[in-house]
């Protein structure tokens, strides 16, 4: 059997943009032959990933506005024109499924919604996916009624990657446990961020953990949280821990706040994090206020090196986050210094885009007001509690987990003083040289693929090649610093559509 010309492993966000690049090229310059395409895809559901897909909520929002979740113009022109041509009936349905959650979001934004005021607009994430399928939809009945390409789905788990002479051996393991392979010219890396480091405990002990908020799926873990709160007789008890403040973990605050019948289960709700803080709140409104005073002096001064730029843009970040992030200066402070960074070597652009990018970025992680309207209720309602310092583990009792940490500043071991009936885990991804994907596993410690400088990413070239012939696009490109690639971090559907055209291009010359 001929190896297919291309496998993708994963169907979310970056599968669905690389194939509308692969099918716009195939339709403008066909291959001469019928192109043969497999797509693997480990959850049952298709296309959407976990955003935009049933393992999320349909509550779920964008991290950014609609504005700024397309960058490109073309590309939101084209998503707004379908938008107000299907608004009615996407906000029907949504009014109809969301609950209260959506109730409150229709009032809060119906206004803004008429008036196009699309910097300000947070809508459910449900939507975009949906717009990216459709469009995925339209394009596969052309190459597929032209006789261009044809596609094969197999819902399975792809556990690795075997190079051959000519082809990879792509091994997968079907729902059954069933192991197969197959063979592909090329193969494309398409699975989202990595996996989070699972926190374990007895299966026989009083607390409940949720490792991953969306596996198998956002509602069945609220269910399974306040089934938990629900048989723990005791009030005081009823007490859930959060170990991480990101964006999974004020989504989940936000989801939360939207159903009182679950919030009046809680006693308090502790979020763990290094920062004490959550996500801060997106002001679009401009200052006169000067915020580069640091970075100023630093190109003043002259012969900086690495650390101490980012030294100084840390200093000038912190004072432009004090009472919440202005997006504007934010992304003025970031621009000034990679201005900066350019009379620097390459060994230092590397390391800024490999390590200190995300360190930057930690500083001001940024939320919608939306989403701030959930955290803001539940510290209303006393119930929220914001924790500084480092989770250390859990440690089991008769009464639930006792959580074991590390103060951020003092950096003393401290034991909190109350137990806990639910840990959610917001961590993020773990690096991938320890990642519990068997995938990842084995293209690290075979030596297929090695991992940036990031810890997050495979290395890869300015053609997206961890390999030859094996190209990775998503999260898992984030750390990369090369003539086309130059992103700390890829969760971030603009940036992934912007890069896929590229990629198109070179798996189908």
């Amino acid at each position: 059997m001929e190896p297919a010309d291309l496998v993708i492993i994963g169907s979310g966000i970056a599968c669905t943009s690389t194939l509308i690049e692969v099918f716009n090229r195939l339709i403008e310059r066909p291959a001469d032959h019928k192109f043969s395409i497999t797509v693997i895809e480990k959850n049952r559901e298709f296309w959407l990933g976990v955003p935009y897909g049933s393992r999320s909520s349909i509550n779920a929002l964008t991290i950014t506005s609609i504005y700024d979740f397309f960058t490109s113009k073309h590309e939101r022109t084209l998503f707004l024109d379908w938008f107000n041509q299907n608004k009615i009936e996407l906000l029907d349905w949504y009014q109809q499924n969301g609950g209260t959650t959506a109730e409150q979001w229709l009032q809060r934004n119906t206004e803004a919604i008429e008036a196009e005021d699309w910097k300000n607009v947070y809508l459910p994430r449900y939507i975009c996916g949906k717009y990216q399928q459709q469009k995925l939809n339209t394009l596969l009945r052309i190459v597929e009624e032209k006789g261009l390409a044809e596609l094969t789905l197999i819902n399975a788990e792809v556990t690795d990657i075997h190079p051959k002479e000519n082809d990879y051996a792509v091994s997968y393991e079907l729902t059954d446990k069933t192991n197969l392979s197959l063979s592909a010219a090329k193969v494309v890396i398409a699975t989202g961020s990595a996996p989070v480091r699972n926190i374990d405990l007895p299966a026989d002990n009083n607390t409940v953990v949720i490792n991953n908020l969306y596996d198998p799926a956002t509602e069945e873990n609220i269910q399974k949280l306040t089934t938990a709160l629900s048989f723990t007789k005791n009030h005081d008890e009823r007490n859930v821990l959060v170990i991480g403040s990101n964006a999974s973990s004020i989504e989940f605050l936000y989801l939360l706040a939207g159903l009182p019948q679950v919030t009046e289960l809680i006693n308090k709700l502790v979020v763990i994090s290094k920062s004490g803080l959550l996500p801060y709140h997106i002001i679009n409104e401009s200052t006169s206020e000067h915020l580069t005073d640091n970075l100023d002096e630093l190109k003043k001064e002259g012969n900086y090196t690495i650390e101490t730029l980012v030294d100084a843009a840390k200093k000038d970040i912190s004072i432009a986050v004090k009472d919440g992030v202005i997006v504007p200066h934010i992304d003025k402070i970031i621009g000034f210094t990679f201005e900066l960074l350019q009379p620097l070597d390459e060994d230092a652009k590397k390391a800024f885009i490999g390590i200190y990018g995300m360190q930057l970025s930690n500083l001001f992680r940024r939320s919608g007001t939306d989403y701030k309207t959930g955290s803001g209720l539940l510290h209303e309602l006393e119930k929220l509690v914001l924790l500084k310092g480092s989770f250390d583990k859990i440690e089991c009792t008769d009464n639930g987990g006792e959580l074991h940490y590390t103060t951020t500043d003092s950096q003393q071991k401290l034991t909190y003083p109350e137990k806990f009936k639910m840990v959610v885990n917001c961590t993020g991804s773990e690096d991938l040289s320890q990642s519990s994907s068997k995938l990842i596993y084995n293209l690290v410690h075979n030596g297929i693929a090695a991992v940036n400088l990031s810890g997050k990413g495979f290395w890869v070239n300015e053609y997206f090649e961890a390999a030859p012939n094996l190209y990775v696009i998503g999260p898992l490109l984030g750390g990369n610093k090369n003539e086309r690639i130059h992103f700390w971090h890829l969760e971030n559907a603009s940036r992934i559509m912007y890069l896929a055209p590229y990629l198109a291009e070179c798996l189908v010359p």
